[in-house]
């Protein structure tokens, strides 16, 4: 090419297209010193924080480079390129947007089409007309991506190449939130967990990344208006362990081919949009559940994760017998929606970072257990969130009373002292508290989305573990880089233990045992948005207690007695006190100022 006719294209395809540089056809310039330029591949932080589309360029093929021999019209050019990129066996999809005239730009989109065009004004350049197809392209992998566009590139069937980088409305969100629920009497919790503040400041910071998140339920209404955005959809099919899986997988009908399938609508109906048959029971608990985590696009409720994803995992069946029904929770069916969650990965990473659990059961499973640990140790792993449970005891519920989960208990939101909820379970094996009962406009507990496109108020902890499962994917959307231990460190570290512990409010809750010192029994201190995604904020004096971990079956308990107004009592049942001292070379780090 003359030299002229390269500062014509260069300079238009900068205008056009916001590059540095196009390719040359200068044969004497190296490769290596322009490939900087015009390949351009996604960053490790890009990938790590969703700031591209997986595996996804941009390339603008070279008409000339990619035309057949016989080809007369623009339909043929275009069919030629399709037909390239098909039998490229590392594209996995590919898609044309348009062919753009590089030399002449205002000529780009017209409707004459001639192999053999002259410039419609005269420059004095006398350059050919040279096309472009831009092609939005999805490769296997990231290391097949960067080998075939650099093929493309030395072979100079391409001009250049880019990450297909994702965008944001900067602010829209946000406000949105922001103006319907700042200040909003109806909506206490969310000024419990300074979530609307936490909205704010991300506001300034922009969205990193959009996490996804697993509720392992009873299925969730996927068409309801304020969840349809917010469910992961999962049209390229990334996991082949699950027939039919769009919308997640229903693990209740595992065979010994597959996990699951794709009928993950709420258990008790028929289809996705139904409403339930009874206003309570299994059938809402999981599009409530969802919505807690990721709702949006409402005035009377939000999640506390507008930007998060939710993978659907059904894990409650129904059975009947003796014309009752029962909704049981196989063990089977934990272990293969842990499975189906395993299977989602992303340059080698998990790409579910959290899962809600809000169920529970008193029996431990070894099996459970290790793979709970082996997901939470995976790579930047992935943290289980779990239900105390509602049998206000001290015996330890599971999933949640694992070691390596986040178990949550269920303080009031109505009231700026939040006493324990009358039915939340406690002890030294909870982590942290979170809002999910007290008043909900006339209800009890928090309100969300139920099946068929309605919201009410529910109460439990199975409310609770949603706020902090949802602050969780809060956090990794400004920090999608953290391990599954560090999230859950933060989430603990930055909790308020001053709303929870304060003289008045849940003192038979953290006794003062001799030799133990102060040992919370409602976890580390009610969640916070705020300082959990800028722990700076989060300036009071530490106090930490070192306590055992757990309370093991049959070594004692602690009982409970008195009123709901704050005036507890606490008693020893022997042998407790024994089992602190025993058991302190397992023990957790907790703030409980």
């Amino acid at each position: 090419m003359r030299r002229y006719g390269f500062l014509s294209l260069s300079l238009y395809l900068s205008m056009l297209l916001g590059v540095t540089a196009c390719g040359r056809d200068d044969d004497k310039q190296k490769i290596s010193q322009t490939s900087a330029l015009d390949l351009r591949f996604a960053t490790d932080a890009e990938r790590v924080q969703g700031d591209v589309v997986p595996f996804s360029y941009l390339v603008a093929f070279r008409e000339t480079a990619t035309t057949p021999r016989a080809a007369t019209s623009l339909l043929q050019i275009q069919q030629g390129l399709q037909s390239m990129l098909q039998n490229t066996r590392v594209v996995d999809t590919h898609r044309a947007i348009a062919r753009l005239n590089l030399t002449y730009p205002g000529r780009s989109f017209s409707q004459e089409f001639n192999l053999d065009s002259h410039p419609f004004m005269n420059t004095g350049l006398n350059a050919a007309e040279e096309y472009t197809h831009l092609t939005e392209i999805t490769f296997s992998d990231e290391a097949s991506a960067r080998r075939q566009l650099r093929n493309w590139y030395d072979s100079k069937k391409i001009i250049f190449a880019e990450p297909n980088s994702k965008r944001a409305t900067k602010g829209e969100t946000e406000d949105k939130i922001v103006t319907s629920f700042k200040g909003n009497v109806a909506t206490p919790w969310l000024e419990e967990v300074s979530l609307i503040d936490a909205i704010e400041k991300i506001s300034t910071l922009g969205v990193k990344a959009e996490p996804l998140v697993a509720v392992m339920d009873s299925g969730v209404d996927v068409l309801h208006p304020n969840l349809k955005d917010a469910i992961f959809v999962n049209e390229q099919g990334q996991n082949k362990q699950c027939r039919g899986d769009i919308y997640g997988c229903n693990t209740t009908i595992a065979t010994k081919d597959v996990l699951g399938d794709g009928s993950v609508f709420p258990t008790g109906t028929s289809n996705f949009g139904e409403r339930c048959a009874t206003s309570s029971g299994q059938c809402e608990h999981g599009t409530h559940v969802a919505g807690i985590i990721g709702g949006r696009n409402s005035t009377e409720f939000t999640g506390m994760c507008p930007y998060c994803k939710i993978l659907v995992v059904k894990v409650v069946e129904v059975e009947s017998k003796g014309g009752e029904e029962s909704f049981p929770i196989k063990d089977s069916s934990i272990l293969a929606g842990l499975a189906y969650i395993s299977g989602f990965k992303s340059g080698g990473q998990p790409s579910v970072r959290v899962i809600n659990a809000s169920f529970g059961k008193f029996e431990n499973s070894r099996s459970v257990e290790l793979f709970i640990k082996a997901l939470k140790t995976f790579g930047r792993g992935t943290l289980m969130v779990a239900a105390a449970g509602n049998e206000d005891t001290m015996k330890r519920q599971y999933p949640a009373g694992f070691d390596d989960v986040l178990a949550v208990s269920n303080v009031e939101s109505a009231t700026e002292k939040p006493f324990k909820s009358s039915s939340s379970n406690f002890g030294m094996w909870v982590d942290i508290a979170a809002p999910g009962d007290g008043d909900c406009g006339g209800g009890n507990g928090i309100l969300s989305s139920v099946p068929g496109g309605g919201a009410e108020c529910r109460a439990g902890t199975s409310m609770a573990s949603p706020v902090v499962a949802g602050i969780a994917g809060l956090i990794l959307s400004q920090e999608p880089d953290l391990t599954a231990q560090q999230l859950e460190t933060r989430l603990i570290q930055t909790a308020n233990p001053s709303k929870l512990y304060s003289d008045g409010i849940n003192n038979a809750y953290r006794p003062n045992i001799k030799g133990a010192g102060l040992v919370p029994l409602l976890g580390s201190g009610v969640v916070n948005a705020l300082t959990a995604i800028d722990p700076t904020l989060d300036t009071a004096p530490v106090l930490v207690a070192q306590r055992p971990d757990a309370v093991r079956s049959g070594c004692g308990v602690l009982g409970m007695g008195g009123s709901e107004n704050g005036t507890r009592y606490l008693f020893l049942i022997p042998g407790f006190f024994w089992v602190i001292n025993s058991l302190r070379g397992s023990k957790r780090k907790r703030k409980v100022r």
